[in-house]
């Protein structure tokens, strides 16, 4: 598919580097009308200031992106899938309109030498060439008018500037005057600028292209340098005849236009649901990031508003403001100043509600700030004030990526990188709108003498696994308090241990195991040994319902204890019919107990179908005579986590097999959720239950699922891949009859209705037993017990022949 992207700015780029990352396979042009490959505009100051050339701020791009420039499109043909320039036609699939936005001045100044907009490298080589031995004049007080000003202010080639504004006040209306103050004072107190409130041009004097006096409310200036930086407009003037326009480029929410071929993202684009331009390039990566979606067809989301993050630092000041979509003037405002630290903290409330937050040398928690923005949540104003002081992780300096000062310092240390270029695979601050980057190489610089010499070089995957190996010990310290119902204690499992002949070895061998099998890395080995030892401070209770037991009877073996035993026996398994010492009435009580005093905290295992034929009552259970169903439901309630262990649970199993009268099905069936986790198998491995639960314990959340929400890592593997006679299948050497001269060699099973090639289980690498077999090693082919269906659809010893699609 080729996709064309029709601007040079840095929607274009983000658009062209994330879809060949998604799709390589993708024939992705950017057509831009500049002479240069797309750069930073965040950073054209440091083109005038000559502090970097075009390169320096240039945008990194995929090499395998082509890139067209010099090329201004001027029409579009939709019919033809075309965009034409003045001499040159482009072919796409589909095309992505990135045109941004152009500058707005009060008037006509195409031909006038000494006047320019600041938007582009060709501006900022006007302004260059232009401003030496003259006075500047700035019209417009928001956030590019002030940035360029100080970089003017720092030239020495500039004699003078004023800066017009219209109002009064700098850089938003709704900031404090003691705000606004605090910015005036960082500029004015060395002379060069002075700042003219309610002010502006009210007439001028052009001779030969140049303006030789401008004329304002208060002011005759004459040889002036002008410089507008009042506002930016979308850039749509060659798109409006092809395209439905009101302001931008009207689009859907997953910012496709009129045409399905066609989508607008940025500036130039006008979601036409909610009536949104965008104006901060969180926004235009957000839109961006659901154009993709949609053009391939991979989970296609809308574009939501979210609260924006802007960062301005200029001399002395470091200004925040995080801005809510819904935020209106209707506001109450809370200032919480700080004289000494020279520092504001502006908060604009709407129904208790933080709508905006506007900073001067702030040491708030933007991450924090955001969040309440977004959620909506009710302000806690004696929080604000807590929030006034810096955090552990300092000061925010990329919004983009919520980096905070301490963040970068940490990633320095530990992985020895010495530049902003060597910090990209750890990070991507700096890297997104740009506006940050600077300072993100000078804390690097600063954070050099930090590094260890004698340090080994950490890769970004070392430093992430760390995070998250430290992030599952504070999870399991949260359960590490004792349980009312199970007195037991991590002694008590180390002397069972003990008197039982059991090692630290054997112990490390297994927990080695338990961590290799959930796909871990083997540095959470000590977190797993730790996770295991807090099992008991999980209140569990497992149901029996229609089933043969199968799956407890698994855990209690009489001879040769393994240490899944002893973990079992361990567990706090509060509720268990067939295992818990509690009978009649005081076993009720605990399940009451449970289920009233510790909602949302408890697991509820349940082994057995579920039968619902004739309202339930092919199975009761208890004192009370419930159903299974009944049963099920009010301890599946307030569940923290439903786990449906072996394959009646999973799917009815047995009981469900035809023609099924009692109408068995499986857990989640019978709740009604997506939610039920599943550990199929007749029966099921215990360390499959044991490293969900540990999983549930170290990651608070779930193992990534397959279709039928079983672990991938314990259901992704296909039997036969793994199987230990996989070989004798590849070379045709099968098992014709039980006991023939195959069955003595250890051939293959299939002709013997082995069904492993159907199945998906971790059986061949973890086994039974301890590790000591499973059914094809023992001679029996698999019968495919995790598998929807199983006992219809395989359990025979027949060689199953699939069924035409």
């Amino acid at each position: 598919m080729r996709v064309v992207i029709v601007g040079g700015g840095i929607a274009a780029v983000y658009l062209a580097n994330n879809l060949k990352k998604q799709d390589s396979s993708l024939d992705v042009s950017i057509i831009s009308d500049e002479k240069n490959p797309p750069y930073d505009r965040i950073h054209l100051c440091r083109l005038v200031d000559e502090s970097e050339d075009i390169g320096g701020i240039s945008l990194p791009l995929d090499p395998t992106v082509k890139l067209e420039l010099n090329q201004r499109i001027n029409k579009i043909d939709p019919d033809a899938k075309r965009v034409f320039s003045d001499d040159s036609m482009f072919s796409y699939d589909k095309l992505i309109i990135a045109t941004g936005s152009i500058p707005v001045t009060l008037f006509n100044i195409d031909n006038i030498k000494n006047a320019a907009v600041f938007r582009s490298a060709k501006d900022c080589e006007i302004i260059k060439a232009g401003v030496s031995g003259r006075e500047v004049v700035m019209v417009g007080s928001g956030p590019i008018g002030l940035e360029l000003l100080e970089t003017l202010n720092e030239m020495p080639s500039v004699d003078r500037i004023t800066l017009l504004s219209r109002g009064n006040h700098l850089y938003n209306k709704e900031l404090s005057s003691d705000s606004i103050k605090i910015i005036e004072e960082c500029y004015t107190r060395d002379g060069k600028i002075r700042i003219s409130y309610e002010d502006e041009i009210v007439d001028k004097t052009i001779e030969e292209n140049e303006i030789t006096v401008i004329k304002t409310k208060k002011f005759e200036i004459k040889d002036p340098f002008l410089v507008f930086g009042i506002g930016i407009r979308p850039n749509i003037a060659n798109f409006k005849e092809s395209l439905e326009c009101n302001k931008g480029i009207l689009t859907n929410l997953y910012m496709q236009t009129m045409d399905e071929d066609i989508y607008a993202v940025g500036e130039c684009a006008e979601v036409k649901d909610i009536h949104f331009i965008a104006g901060h390039v969180k926004e235009c990566t957000l839109q961006a990031d659901c154009a993709i979606s949609h053009l391939l067809g991979k989970e296609p989301k809308e574009f939501k508003l979210e609260a924006t993050t802007d960062m301005l630092k200029v001399g002395e000041f470091d200004l925040i403001d995080v801005n809510s979509p819904k935020f209106s003037c209707g506001y109450e405002k809370v200032q919480i100043a700080s004289k000494e630290d020279n520092r504001i903290d502006e908060y604009f409330l709407n129904d208790d509600k933080l709508t905006r937050f506007i900073g001067i040398n702030s040491n708030v928690d933007v991450g924090y700030i955001e969040e309440l923005i977004n959620n909506g949540d009710e302000v806690d104003i004696n929080y604000l004030y807590q929030n006034r002081l810096i955090g552990e992780r300092g000061r925010l300096i990329c919004s983009c990526e919520h980096i905070y000062h301490q963040d970068l310092v940490d990633i320095v240390t530990s992985s020895g990188i010495g530049s902003f270029s060597e910090l990209a695979p750890f990070s991507q601050a700096g890297r997104v709108c740009g506006r940050c980057k600077m300072m993100v190489s000078n804390i690097i610089k600063e954070s050099q003498h930090l590094i260890d010499p004698n340090m080994p070089r950490k890769t970004p995957e070392d430093i992430q696994r760390e995070k998250e190996v430290a992030e599952a010990r504070k999870r399991i310290e949260k359960f590490n308090t004792l349980h009312p119902r199970n007195n037991l204690t991590t002694d008590n499992l180390e002397a069972a241990m003990a008197s039982l002949d059991i090692g630290k070895h054997e112990v490390n061998s297994w927990v080695s195991m338990v961590t290799a099998d959930m796909q871990l890395h083997p540095s959470f080995e000590e977190v797993v040994e730790e996770g295991v030892k807090t099992l008991n401070k999980v209140p569990i209770i497992w149901l029996e319902l229609a089933d043969c037991s199968g799956n407890s009877e698994a855990f209690i073996k009489s001879t040769n204890p393994a240490i899944e035993d002893l973990i079992f026996d361990y567990i706090s398994l509060d509720y268990h019919e067939l295992l818990m010492s509690a009978s009649g009435d005081q076993s009720e009580t605990v399940l009451e107990d449970i289920i009233k005093n510790q909602k949302g905290e408890y697991v509820l295992i349940v082994e057995g179908a579920v039968p619902l034929a004739m309202d339930g009552k092919f199975l009761r259970i208890g004192p009370k005579g419930e159903t299974g169903l009944e049963l099920l439901k009010k301890c599946a309630k307030d569940a923290a986590l439903v786990m449906a262990v072996g394959s009646c649970a999973f799917d009815g199993g047995v009981v469900a097999a035809a023609p099924n009268p009692t109408g068995a099905v499986g857990v989640a069936d019978a709740l009604g959720r997506d939610d039920v986790i599943n550990i199929s198998g007749c029966p099921t491995n215990p360390i499959n239950i044991v490293g969900t639960l540990l999983s549930y314990i170290m990651f608070e959340e779930l193992p990534a699922l397959d279709q039928f929400n079983r672990p991938l890592w314990a259901y992704e593997g296909r039997v036969h891949d793994n199987c230990e006679r996989r070989g004798h299948y590849e070379l045709g050497e099968f098992v014709k009859e039980w006991g023939d001269v195959g069955a003595k060699k250890g051939w293959c099973l299939f002709e013997m209705g082995c069904k492993g090639p159907y199945a998906n289980v971790n059986c061949p690498t973890m086994k039974f037993n301890g590790g000591t077999s499973w059914p094809v090693q023992a001679g029996h082919g698999c019968m495919g017990c995790t598998e929807k269906g199983f006992f219809d659809k395989f359990a025979n010893e027949r060689k199953y022949v699939e069924e035409e699609k």
